[in-house]
């Protein structure tokens, strides 16, 4: 079980449990990761994916981006543990729950 948190932003503390995959966006519709109050966020923004203990984050085509140390995410990307990333003008994290 992983927890998605955020660092920083209009919910900052808000957290997400997730298993297997969880989609970031600003439309609750289409992601469990709802971040509706960053104006810049996409209606599906993100997908952070479990691949066999992996965390993968992948930008799903978002007018922003999402970023990762500093650059913007192409493709799956690899997500440690602890590090963070940026959707939108949000900061969040992943870490086990």
């Amino acid at each position: 079980m992983y927890l998605l948190e955020v660092l920083s932003g209009p919910l900052d503390g808000k957290t997400w449990p997730f298993e297997r995959e969880i989609t970031i966006g600003r439309d609750e519709a289409v992601a469990q990761a709802c971040l509706a109050l960053d104006r810049y966020v996409s209606r599906q923004h993100a997908r952070l994916r479990n691949d066999d203990g992996a965390i993968c984050l992948t930008d799903l085509r978002s007018r922003n981006g999402t970023r990762l140390n500093g650059k913007p995410v192409t493709g799956d990307v690899p997500l440690p543990l602890g590090v963070p990333f940026t959707v939108g003008r949000t900061v969040l994290r992943v870490t086990r729950a």
